[in-house]
């Protein structure tokens, strides 16, 4: 936001000292421009604390700036070129916000540009407000696009497909709070690949590679619409289990150990009342490593006592 708002408040005083013809009311290009250079320096200093709806109004405001610079540049040619300006909040909008408001977003700067190009007595603005409008809109589309695959890549496994660590962490703060609020039970199991690092040097890594997406694709079958298989790495796997019994998890482990060949190592752990995030994992994962020095195959159940 600082940054746009600065290139914003940059550009307009290079028009303003630039010459850009009779028609042009420079005072406002200036206001606008001291406008933007305020904002700019606001958002460095309060923009990492300003809340989702605060991002709206800075987006509400900086439309509001070009078309304000839009209307000072009535009657001169150099409106069109003002028109350019849109891709700042667009480049904004389409990196923060959700697909719906983004395209809320698109439609209100084009009728708000179209209303002032249309009006501005420029010859060609009809033309213009389509180049600026689908110009603009080009860019937002492509770099929100860009925004989302990123955003998938960041809790997506590359691999399996599955959830990562990353990606997992919310959704159990999520669900925890979920089920101790409606009362649900819930279980979060551990789980490592019997035998992997044999498996791997005996047939190669792309051969474990293999293993580990069959595996995957297995188990995801196998599971429940809401329940959450992340890949933590290597040969670990996590399973969320939400409203979903310690009894329950442990069938659903041996369902999950009758639909691959490849065994496994599971520990499981149970919410209770007051236990947090970090108490499930440090629980399933001091289970599974029991499991392991059982000598592998089992499926060890640990309860996390209440805080």
């Amino acid at each position: 936001s600082a940054l746009l708002w600065g290139l914003g408040c940059l550009i307009g005083v290079l028009a303003v000292t630039l010459p850009h013809g009779r028609s042009v009311q420079t005072d406002g290009w200036a206001g606008v421009a001291t406008f933007a250079g305020a904002v700019s320096l606001w958002s460095l200093w309060k923009g990492a604390s300003l809340p989702d709806w605060g991002n709206y109004v800075l987006s509400v405001l900086a439309l509001g700036a070009v078309d304000l610079a839009l209307f000072f540049a009535h009657r001169s040619p150099v409106a069109l070129a003002v028109g350019g300006l849109f891709v700042l909040p667009t480049i904004f909008t389409a990196s923060f916000y959700p697909r719906r408001a983004f395209v809320c977003y698109l439609l209100a700067q084009a009728a708000s540009s179209a209303g002032l190009l249309f009006t501005s007595g420029v010859p060609g603005a009809p033309a213009g407000w389509a180049l600026v409008v689908g110009t603009t809109s080009i860019v937002g589309v492509v770099v929100h696009l860009l925004q989302e695959a990123l955003q998938k890549a960041a809790v997506t496994d590359p691999l399996t497909g599955l959830a990562n660590r990353r990606a997992l962490e919310p959704m159990l703060t999520r669900e925890l709070a979920r089920c101790l609020r409606l009362g649900h039970p819930l279980c979060l199991a551990v789980m490592d690949l019997d035998h992997f690092k044999e498996v791997n040097d005996a047939f190669g890594h792309q051969y474990g590679d293999e293993v580990l997406v069959k595996t995957a694709r297995a188990w995801s079958d196998e599971l429940r619409t809401g329940d959450v298989l992340a890949r933590a790495g290597g040969d670990e796997f996590v399973l969320l289990l939400p409203s979903t019994t310690p009894a329950q998890a442990v069938s659903v482990l041996e369902r999950l150990e009758r639909a691959t060949s490849q065994g496994f190592s599971a520990g499981l752990a149970t919410a209770c009342a007051g236990c947090a995030v970090e108490d499930l994992m440090r629980d399933a994962d001091g289970a599974c490593y029991e499991a392991k020095q059982r000598g592998r195959g089992e499926i060890v159940v640990a309860t996390v006592e209440a805080a």
